[in-house]
């Protein structure tokens, strides 16, 4: 039924019930499973109010969230391989998340797209509605919100 499934993760205990809920789907039909872990670029002045400390003085706040968020992707593809899946790929983008996995599911052809019903968000979350609210509504693919 589903050939290529999409799960934006972000390290939260949802997240990680949505990739075990698409690992699982994965395995019955045979398809193919991309992790995506999005983080947000800062300007200049939030790099400079981050709280994130650079290991570097050479390092900037966007290489150590690259960084950071390419570990949780690869964690859940680690996860996801120790489930059984067979084909999964781990990706780290920067972008407002919301409209990074609409893209992104977009360009490579997912059929579905599985997250978990909250992240780990900020406060503009609970002000403005979830990420996975706003995927489901901009996503022309199927959508499972897990939680």
């Amino acid at each position: 039924m589903y050939k290529t499934v999409l799960v934006p993760v972000d390290g939260s205990p949802m997240a990680t019930r949505a990739l075990d809920v698409a690992s699982e789907m994965c395995r019955l039909f045979g398809a193919r499973l991309i992790t995506l872990c999005v983080y947000r670029h800062h300007s200049p002045l939030e790099a400079s109010l981050s709280m994130v400390r650079v290991k570097q003085a050479a390092e900037r706040p966007d290489d150590s969230l690259k960084t950071y968020a390419s570990e949780i992707a690869a964690a859940a593809k680690a996860r996801a391989l120790d489930s059984g899946v067979e084909d999964v790929t781990a990706y780290a983008k920067r972008g407002q998340p919301s409209r990074a996995i609409v893209a992104f599911a977009r360009q490579h052809e997912c059929d579905l797209v599985v997250l978990g019903a909250r992240g780990n968000g900020d406060i503009e979350g609970f002000l403005l509605g979830s990420v996975s609210h706003k995927v489901a509504s901009l996503a022309p693919q199927h959508c499972l919100i897990v939680r």
